[in-house]
């Protein structure tokens, strides 16, 4: 009876253990599993802060603020009728296709743009696609460059990849395989030996191609490719990029003759084939104004009807010059005087200008100097400017030490009502524009007291921008050690400061010394008053001139250094970074000494700075009687090159920047001798050139010359086996022809046969590997 109990007892303890050895595991699997998907919500959060900050690292622009201005400005309805033309549908359809739009300035292709750029995004097709798009726009400098607008549609579209690029380019990267996606693997690369982002049009191109295998049906729409300063580049790299890519591109743009010359043989779209459509949507633009403007809404039906048929009749498919028209019939005050303006209307864009200025000048003493400086200005900006930075711009008086308060506003919207039709402004931001790329052209093409030249322009501006950093108010700022860019990593651009907010644009306004191309004597003289309030005031220098040189070391090394124990850079930093040769001539021949001083901590002597950035400059600095064997220190990432040693000679470093002018120059001297490591600096440019190598082979430079267990040859074969055969053959044979000994080993004990042979080669085609290693084989 005991032993039948305690059986019984045994059974129920095995079962309880059972359920509580079951729960404990189960609680234990949960913990495991757990503490995996914790694991990898922190891989999966790791890899995409990695990949925010390589796409940071790119420097992109986004356009959805521009997007959102044009989509504002659309009139309900219009811009519908592209949809239904052959072409529109033609390339819709395609999976692979491109489409230029063409048409004359002020004619709409950008709100046209806009519409298509809506339409794609709001597509309900059951397929997906992958929209970029990229607006280049006159008024702000950043997006007028070319490899700004592929470096952002790259951009975009790897924002939107559901691919694990970022793994993919890894695996290649530790097998060192070739993929189809080497050029991102390159980027990557870049990225991490802390280079800067990349510019060259050509790479860029690849990138593109490679990232638009990413996505699902990609879309390209580039805007106004013509405000593009580089366009005729843009254009020639457009050419072939859908089949390359396999997506869709829809560009607009004017018919200027080098996109005509780029995009001949490809589809396009002339607006003055649609003259019909572009008329009704123009009805539709009055009739709303018409409707919805105040002043303009009150006009009898008789003078609405009028207003609507005259600009019909003359508007010649010209948005743009409607709505000048509509602003000018705002003005008016009387039936009477709305109907002699109908009556007159201008012909064409220029001629509206040139009656708008004019009216601006009859208006009295105040709106003339207005208009004039708040232009100028606009026209020849590198960025946006605000409402309070133009009127801080009205108060700066040539000669004068502080601001004159009395040549500003009083309420800052008298500018935008001074200049009419000439600007828009943009109540959110407070920023203000000119209303229309045709209005910078008329005034640097047409004879006006604002503008004599493009150069006259930032010549003006110039003046003015150092006239300001001479007040005596800036020294308060600079002596307080409060700089903004210095003190603030995350400066906002537009706000700057309170009380000067003109200060965070003029700050960076150096850049406009290299467009005054021109030796304008009021420059000159403005810069000699620069350099001596420099002189006088090394607190003000050291903030000052090389702010963005501080901004651009990384924040640790900024925080080394207090505002006071900055260090001071040279007199030559701003024309030598920012100006005009002719600039830097002056102000070597008023101090010879300055050629012996480092430019900036770290950037090295002018000569150094000059090889990597300046080559216009360089007759102007080595004419000036220098000891070519010198080496000179500095510190060569920060010109983006990694290479060993603190101390290089000139000759060493032209060739490592790839400066062939510098280095024949350098060659044809009697002083410079030829340093021992130079085959090995010519194979760690970042494009290695036969050309060079060549020529200092034929000056006796050493190829056998080993630094760090390595030949240049061992090096060569080593670092650039990815290279393809015609890429590679030139060089190899540059350095084996002649006297080359191939029977040296590197630190692998390995000749230059068995690394042309074995393992990174092992995987390239027979031919490619018969023809590297008979390089060498004839010299055995």
């Amino acid at each position: 009876m005991i032993a039948d109990r305690l059986k019984q007892y045994y059974v129920d303890i095995s079962a309880i253990l059972a359920i509580d050895s079951w729960n404990t595991i189960k609680e234990i699997s949960q913990g495991v599993q757990e503490l995996r998907e914790d694991s990898t919500v922190q891989k999966m959060h790791e890899k995409a802060e990695e990949r925010q900050k390589f796409l940071q690292w790119m420097n992109p622009v986004s356009c959805t603020e521009k997007h959102a201005t044009c989509h504002g400005q659309r009139n309900p309805g219009t811009g519908r009728w592209i949809f239904h033309t052959d072409e529109y549908k033609t390339w819709n359809t395609s999976d692979c296709a491109f489409l230029w739009l063409d048409g004359l300035p002020g004619h709409g292709k950008t709100i046209l743009a806009s519409s298509i750029i809506d339409e794609i995004q709001g597509s309900s097709e059951a397929e997906p696609q992958t929209l970029g798009y990229f607006y280049c726009n006159f008024r702000d400098d950043r997006t007028t460059s070319a490899a700004a607008v592929l470096r952002s549609l790259i951009v975009q579209l790897l924002q939107q990849s559901q691919d694990d690029w970022i793994t993919k380019i890894g695996e290649q990267q530790s097998s060192n395989t070739k993929g189809n996606l080497d050029s991102l693997r390159n980027l990557w690369q870049q990225k991490c030996d802390a280079k800067t982002h990349p510019t060259d049009l050509k790479f860029l191109r690849k990138l593109l191609v490679e990232a638009s295998t990413l996505v699902h049906r990609p879309v390209l729409v580039i805007d106004a490719l013509d405000e593009c300063k580089d366009y005729p580049d843009l254009a020639r790299h457009l050419v072939n990029l859908s089949e390359d890519a396999h997506l869709r591109l829809f560009v607009t743009g004017r018919s200027e003759a080098d996109i005509q010359d780029a995009f001949n043989d490809l589809p396009t779209m002339s607006l003055k084939d649609s003259a019909g459509q572009m008329k009704e949507d123009i009805h539709v633009h009055i009739t709303e104004q018409l409707k919805n403007q105040k002043r303009l809404s009150r006009l009898p039906d008789v003078l609405q009807k009028t207003t609507l048929e005259k600009l019909l009749e003359k508007a010649d498919g010209m948005f743009r010059w409607v709505q000048c028209q509509l602003d000018v019939i705002m003005t008016c005050k009387r039936p009477d005087s709305i109907r002699n303006a109908l009556d007159d209307l201008p012909a064409g864009l220029y001629e509206t200008y040139d009656r708008i200025i004019r009216s601006i000048e009859e208006r009295g003493k105040d709106d003339g100097p207005i208009v004039q400086r708040c232009l100028l200005f606009l026209a020849g900006a590198f960025t946006p400017l605000t409402l309070e930075q133009l009127n801080e711009a009205m108060m700066i008086e040539i000669g004068r030490l502080s601001l004159n308060e009395d040549l500003g506003v009083m309420d800052t919207m008298d500018i935008v009502f001074a200049c009419g039709s000439l600007v828009t402004y943009n109540e959110k931001t407070r920023v203000v524009a000119l209303s229309h790329y045709s209005v910078k052209e008329y005034l640097i093409s047409r004879p006006n007291k604002i503008l004599k030249s493009i150069s006259d322009m930032h010549a003006r501006i110039c003046e003015l921008l150092i006239t300001y950093v001479l007040c005596d108010f800036i020294d308060e700022i600079c002596a307080k050690g409060k700089h903004p860019l210095i003190d603030r990593s995350d400066f906002d651009f537009a706000n700057g400061s309170k009380d000067h907010p003109l200060l965070s644009y003029v700050i960076r306004g150096w850049k406009h010394l290299r467009h005054v191309s021109d030796e304008d004597p009021c420059v000159m003289d403005v810069l000699s008053r620069l350099n001596s309030e420099f002189l006088r005031n090394t607190k003000k220098h050291r903030v000052l001139a090389a702010a963005e040189y501080w901004q651009s070391w990384p924040e640790g090394r900024r925080r080394l250094y207090a505002v006071d124990t900055l260090p001071l850079p040279s007199l030559l930093f701003i024309p030598l970074v920012h100006g005009k040769p002719w600039m830097v001539e002056s102000l070597v021949k008023q101090h010879p000494d300055l050629l012996d001083v480092d430019i900036a901590p770290g950037l090295g002597s002018p000569l150094i700075f000059a090889i990597a950035k300046r080559p216009d400059c360089l007759s102007i600095l080595l004419k000036s009687g220098v000891d070519f064997n010198k080496l000179a220190s500095f510190v060569p990432y920060l010109y983006g090159r990694h290479i060993s040693g603190g101390s290089h000679a000139l000759i060493s470093w032209a060739t490592v920047i790839g400066n062939e002018v510098a280095m024949d120059f350098l060659l044809s001297q009697t002083g410079p001798n030829i340093p021992d490591d130079i085959l090995h600096m010519a194979v760690m440019a970042s494009k290695p050139s036969h050309t060079f190598i060549s020529k200092f082979r034929q000056r006796g430079a050493d190829v056998n010359f080993i630094i760090n267990g390595t030949t240049p040859i061992h090096y060569v074969l080593s670092f650039y086996s990815d290279w393809s055969s015609c890429q590679l053959l030139p060089i190899l044979k540059a350095l084996v022809e002649p006297s080359c000994n191939l029977s040296l080993q590197d630190r692998t004990a390995r000749t230059v046969l068995h690394i042309a042979l074995d393992g990174r080669w092992s995987g390239a085609p027979p031919s490619q590997r018969v023809a590297e290693a008979g390089v060498f084989r004839r010299f055995e």
